[in-house]
């Protein structure tokens, strides 16, 4: 879960977080898979802490693939929902509840979710869509996941850590880690992701 949501639920609750520098976000180069190239169909609640230059925030979304659809529903402080972020297929549409716009185009948010969960590294050279993807596994586990900009722009990486490792499958077909971080030094926040009522569908 990136910054961009923290700025969604922030909006909702009357926060005033600021807008990227000069109101743009470099584009991500990685592209959305549709979800039914996902072998299975699952749920899961999940709570966030995120930790950027403007503090700290914490906060419950819900994530559920079935078929061809993928639906992230954001929940502000109050419980009701702040908006609904769905893709089916390759296409995307978002619904929101909250009294602003958002700063930048809302499949940025499924990008972060498809490379903590859905990107898997790929094989000899690990480079794909614009990227260089490493992993560390432990036995049959994926402990880390680094993404890498290969025009070095941004400069740094995007790193995520499964504690205790990632199953295979998982989140499709397996619980996930309870706890996963992601780590954006491209843009300077810290995700913390607490994975809560996992199921399969």
């Amino acid at each position: 879960m990136p910054l961009l949501l923290v700025l969604v639920l922030a909006a909702a609750c009357g926060g005033n977080q600021p807008a990227p520098e000069n109101g743009e976000v470099e584009p991500y180069p990685t592209v959305l898979v549709p979800p039914s190239s996902l072998d299975g169909d699952f749920a899961m609640e999940q709570e966030v802490t995120m930790t950027h230059a403007q503090g700290e925030n914490v906060f419950r979304a819900v994530l559920q693939k079935q078929g061809d659809e993928l639906v992230l529903v954001g929940l502000a402080p109050h419980g009701g929902r702040a908006f609904v972020l769905t893709q089916r297929g390759t296409e995307v549409s978002f619904e929101s509840f909250m009294p602003r716009d958002l700063p930048f185009p809302p499949e940025y948010i499924l990008h972060d979710i498809h490379r903590a969960w859905f990107k898997d590294a790929p094989g000899e050279g690990g480079e794909m869509d614009g990227e260089r993807v490493t992993e560390t596994v432990e036995g049959d586990r994926v402990t880390e996941r680094r993404y890498e900009r290969l025009d070095g722009q941004p400069e740094g990486a995007i790193v995520v850590t499964y504690e205790g490792g990632m199953a295979p499958g998982a989140p499709v077909t397996e619980a996930p880690p309870e706890r996963v971080v992601l780590d954006n030094q491209w843009f300077g926040y810290r995700a913390t992701i607490i994975s809560r009522n996992w199921q399969r569908l």
